[in-house]
C-alpha cells in the first residue's frame, strides 16, 4: 500500500503535467501558487516536517484525494491541506474552522504552514 507522501506527490506530479494545462482556472491556480512559494519557501523551510507523520498524527487512515489545487486528507476532526505545486501543508481544525500548530493549537498565519520533506529528506 502506498504511503500519504506517495499518494501526495503521485497526484502533485500529474496536476503539473496535466491539469495544469486542461484548464485556464488550473494554470492560474498553479501560477499563484509557485508566486505564493517564492514569497514565502524561506519561512515555510524553518518548519519542515515529514508528511506521512503529519497524516498519521492527525488524520489516521486517510487516503487523501485532490481538490483543485490542494491534495486532502480529510480525518474526523482535522484536514491536512495539502499545496501541490508548492509542496506546503496546512491542519485546519474542522470544529473551530481555525488552522493550527503542530501540537493542535491554533496559530497565526507563519505558524501554520510547514514546507513537505522530501522523499530524500525523509
Amino acid at each position: 500500500m502506498a504511503d500519504s507522501k506517495s499518494r501526495y506527490s503521485t497526484a502533485a506530479r500529474f496536476y503539473a503535467r496535466v491539469m495544469i494545462h486542461g484548464s485556464m482556472m488550473d494554470a492560474i491556480r498553479y501560477y499563484k501558487s509557485k508566486v505564493r512559494e517564492a514569497k514565502f519557501n524561506n519561512n515555510w523551510k524553518k518548519n519542515s516536517v515529514n508528511l506521512n507523520d503529519i497524516v498519521k498524527q492527525f488524520t489516521p487512515g486517510a487516503k487523501g484525494s485532490p481538490r483543485g489545487v490542494k491534495y486532502e486528507f480529510v480525518g474526523s476532526r482535522y484536514i491536512v491541506k495539502v499545496d501541490m505545486p508548492s509542496g506546503y501543508l496546512r491542519i485546519m481544525d474542522r470544529k473551530t474552522k481555525k488552522y493550527v500548530k503542530l501540537d493542535g493549537t491554533p496559530g497565526t498565519n507563519e505558524e501554520t504552514h510547514f514546507k513537505i520533506y522530501k522523499r530524500s529528506e525523509m
